[in-house]
């Protein structure tokens, strides 16, 4: 969606939750600045949960700051991701907000680790690929 006033263009893309109601994650480009509302996490079914391994649609390098509407983990669950991949901007959202992330991205990695070590051990995996975690406690508590 784009908006042109004659002085300000603005654009809106929804790189998440468009067709779901998880992984919470838009661009807001106002002129030239890259702005995400929400970097969060798919949850659900096997299917939904694999797009949180695809790269991210949109350039890390180009974001400018990221701003959180709340910290439900499917608004917020892929900062540590995206941090993992080189985002060093900001992160606006609310001080309840911000105190209620540290616990839950550490715990989101920890799950994240526990469910690669569940699949990777499994005995029908015998030969495939190991299975690498979204990202780790320590990424979280990076972000």
């Amino acid at each position: 969606m784009t908006q042109d006033t004659g002085h300000t263009a603005l654009e809106l893309t929804f790189h998440g939750a468009a067709q779901t109601v998880t992984g919470s994650c838009m661009e807001l480009t106002l002129n030239g600045h890259h702005i995400l509302v929400d970097c969060g996490l798919y949850q659900g079914s096997r299917t939904l949960e694999t797009l949180n391994h695809g790269a991210f649609e949109f350039d890390v390098s180009r974001i400018a700051a990221v701003v959180l509407t709340h910290a439900h983990i499917d608004h917020c669950g892929l900062l540590p991701k995206l941090v993992k991949q080189g985002y060093k901007g900001a992160i606006w959202c609310t001080q309840g907000t911000a105190d209620l992330l540290e616990f839950m991205l550490a715990d989101a990695g920890r799950i994240q680790e526990s469910e690669a070590s569940r699949r990777n051990h499994r005995r029908d995996r015998a030969g495939e690929t190991a299975f690498e975690p979204l990202y780790t406690e320590a990424d979280a508590l990076a972000a």
